[in-house]
């Protein structure tokens, strides 16, 4: 009978758990929406984009040739170029004025573009905020799938009863009662993917008890095994580790986001610096221009006497006070863009409230680049992080439709579970064996079904959930579509720029070569009447001044554009020698 009793119970406790087996090695039982859609859709928005352009050429930027250019002669160009120019200030001091401090010029400290940009990444306060963000969301990973972390668990209690026992003196019995009860659990808990939870436990119950001076005790240990499980909704590792995914795609999309803003950076502090290095070089041109006009209204001053009307004078002396104005002006636009590009680098050397001046040590680039519209598009829609994100929403909302879908179904669970039970007087260790003769084994089953009438919450939200994930394939699709218009902006601006080189270049050199002629005619003697200076020298002077501004100008948006294009193509890190894995953990305190 005992044998029988143990192959019964032992039968009773495989079928539980191979049940428990089986559940948690199932998915959801609901058709799952395909994946085929979603796929085709983003395949054909990226198809979109990249078919149109697909035969496109290799073009390396070309200039359109300037008549005024060919027409001078390498030697005279050479000359030129010797007093005009970029090179042409080479060797001019930066005259500064007074700081904050009260010092005449300060400390001037020279920087390269690459430093500028490995100093930024590294100390850039925007960053080390945003490099936090990824910590975090690696935190909530980690919080969600504990979830499903077991649960171990300890219960203990101790009830005393005292009873007088009036109600019992008519049945002849009289005498107060005490019941003692000590109870001890133990045991562990775990939600399983499924959607079910599982939980093991072991029990002693110990009762003394007395009355008209006599006392017993009794033992009961048991072990309990139960498994509460839903069928319909709730059901699923797809629905239960939903979260976990959520997170996980969460965790993706913070990196993606801090390579954005790192790329962002590198940008910036890269159009910082040359729009430094532009002010710099205008800086120059007007100190040189200015020095040139006192020098001539000082020729003028010194015919006063002679053939120069105060008219003429005072015309001359407002032309001083004009260009002073604008190096004074200038002076000052050094000054804050140097200490905005200090505030990007943040470099501890390079304080903003110190009042360094950051002077670039790297020229602009004036070289030729080669380029496809289709290999730019492709790479920008395969590294630009907007993109990785956009993706990462796409698939947060089929996730969340999938557990929309499972939300509209009805509530079934299920629970089953079995109990052991040994029992003994006077003895806790007999108890316990007593477990293994499977005397008293308790089995438990129910359901429990529950339906909303007209389900209109949960249908509600599952047509949400649809409406959602079209919406995040729709934002794909514009997401990709604005990489591509800024992508084919930047390619413009690129050959826009570097043919205003050309022909910038070609209005210095003749409005150099006007002022050149002009010196040669007075040196040859040519009388200096006031007309000679003012309506020819300066005025000459001052067209080389703007055409040798709109020069550098010129080459300044030149480099931008190319920053401008890499950007766009979600490569300007690897561009400026920056590896992302190196700048994406939480800086040290």
């Amino acid at each position: 009978m005992s044998s029988l009793k143990t192959r019964k119970s032992a039968v009773a406790l495989a079928t539980i758990l191979g049940v428990i087996s089986i559940l948690a090695a199932c998915s959801s039982p609901l058709k799952r929406s395909t994946e085929d859609e979603l796929h085709q859709q983003l395949i054909s928005a990226y198809r979109t984009e990249v078919e149109a352009v697909s035969t496109g050429p290799i073009i390396e930027l070309q200039r359109t040739a300037s008549d005024v250019v060919e027409e001078l002669s390498p030697v005279r160009q050479q000359e030129l170029n010797s007093i005009s120019g970029i090179t042409a200030y080479a060797e001019d001091d930066l005259l500064l004025g007074q700081n904050l401090l009260g010092d005449e010029q300060g400390k001037l400290v020279q920087l390269s573009l690459q430093d500028a940009i490995r100093l930024a990444v590294k100390n850039n306060l925007v960053i080390q905020t945003a490099r936090y963000t990824p910590a975090i969301s690696q935190t909530q990973l980690t919080q969600a799938e504990a979830v499903f972390d077991a649960n171990f668990f300890i219960n203990s209690g101790y009830t005393r009863t005292a009873d007088p026992n009036f109600g019992n003196t008519f049945a002849g019995q009289s005498g107060a009662s005490l019941n003692e009860q000590y109870n001890l659990q133990t045991g562990i808990n775990k939600l399983m993917s499924t959607g079910g939870t599982i939980t093991t436990s072991t029990q002693l119950n110990h009762t003394h008890s007395s009355f008209n001076n006599q006392s017993s005790d009794f033992f009961i240990g048991d072990i309990n095994i139960n498994l509460t499980q839903p069928l319909l909704r709730g059901f699923g590792a797809d629905v239960n580790r939903a979260n976990i995914i959520l997170a996980r795609n969460a965790l993706q999309s913070t990196r993606q986001q801090l390579r954005s803003d790192l790329i962002n950076l590198s940008a910036q502090v890269e159009a910082q610096y040359w729009t430094l290095s532009f002010i710099k070089q205008q800086l120059l041109i007007q100190t040189r221009l200015l020095e040139r006009t006192i020098d001539d209204r000082d020729r003028l001053r010194a015919r006063a006497n002679f053939d120069v009307n105060p008219v003429r004078l005072t015309e001359a002396n407002s032309f001083v006070e004009l260009r002073r104005s604008d190096v004074i002006r200038t002076r000052q636009a050094v000054r804050d863009a140097s200490d905005e590009l200090k505030r990007l680098i943040n470099a501890p050397e390079l304080p903003v409230s110190d009042e360094t001046v950051v002077i670039p040590s790297d020229w602009p680039v004036d070289v030729p680049l080669q380029f496809s519209l289709l290999d730019a598009v492709t790479t920008a829609l395969k590294n630009r992080p907007e993109l990785q994100i956009a993706l990462l929403a796409i698939k947060d909302a089929s996730i969340q439709q999938r557990v929309a879908s499972n939300g509209t179904l009805p509530v079934l669970n299920v629970t089953g579970g079995t109990t052991i039970q040994g029992t003994t007087a006077n003895n806790p260790a007999a108890a316990w064996g007593n477990l293994f003769e499977l005397e008293f084994v308790t089995y438990v089953a129910q359901a429990n079904f529950e339906v909303p009438i007209g389900n209109r919450g949960p249908q509600a939200a599952f047509e949400q959930s649809k409406l959602q994930r079209r919406q995040s394939v729709v934002s794909y699709q514009d997401t990709a579509q604005l990489v591509v218009l800024q992508v084919k902006n930047a390619l413009r601006e690129l050959l826009t720029s570097y043919e205003l080189i050309g022909a910038t270049r070609a209005a210095r050199l003749a409005a150099a070569d006007n002022l050149r002629a002009i010196e040669e005619q007075e040196a040859a003697g040519v009388a200096l009447t006031p007309e000679f200076l003012l309506d020819l020298k300066l005025r000459a002077q001052e067209r080389l001044a703007d055409a040798e501004t709109q020069e550098v100008q010129s080459l300044t948006n030149y480099n931008n554009a190319i920053s401008t294009l890499y950007q766009t193509m979600g490569t300007l890190l690897d561009r400026n020698g920056v590896v992302f894995e190196d700048y994406s953990l939480v800086p040290e305190n």
